[in-house]
């Protein structure tokens, strides 16, 4: 998915604008076109951003429920993406469209109110595994305050505090 046309990448041009205040509407006509060309295509669908680093056969034993933090990118199963687009995707007063500025809260809040629950993709010892901040930060626990803030599972407070 992009912002414009380039001939050499294969994405899909949105017509959206750039910027941070876009990012929810461009995410919800994404899964719209993923919805409406490849629905039936694949079980499992990952939006993450071009700064996230995915090992994909990592993600399989999480696949049995749906949505998580979208720093770290998110996890939609086929039936999410098809409950979202025909039951949130044109109705306002479960999934807003305007006034939005967290795309990922807005998503989660949206799947919630049209009965998709996210999983717990936290390891026996309750460590993170998706994080939306570098390993870095991670591994020296200097957390931004907007993630411990939004974080659903607090992050523990000890000298490892993501998952091994």
């Amino acid at each position: 998915m992009s912002s414009e046309e380039n001939s050499s990448l294969p994405a899909h041009n949105l017509n959206i604008s750039e910027g941070r205040k876009f990012l929810w509407m461009k995410t919800r006509e994404a899964f719209k076109y993923i919805h409406d060309k490849y629905l039936n295509d694949y079980d499992w669908f990952l939006k993450a951003d071009d700064d996230t680093y995915v090992i994909v056969e990592n993600l399989r034993p999480y696949t049995k429920r749906g949505y998580h933090s979208g720093g770290a990118g998110y996890i939609l199963s086929r039936e999410a993406l098809r409950r979202f687009v025909n039951k949130g995707y044109s109705n306002n007063k479960i999934c807003q469209v305007k006034g939005v500025s967290v795309e990922d809260v807005a998503m989660g809040k949206c799947l919630e109110s049209i009965g998709v629950r996210a999983g717990d993709t936290r390891d026996q010892e309750g460590l993170h595994r998706f994080s939306p901040v570098s390993p870095d930060l991670m591994i020296s626990g200097s957390f931004p305050k907007w993630m411990v803030n939004m974080t659903y599972y607090k992050i523990p407070k000890s000298s490892w505090t993501c998952s091994k």
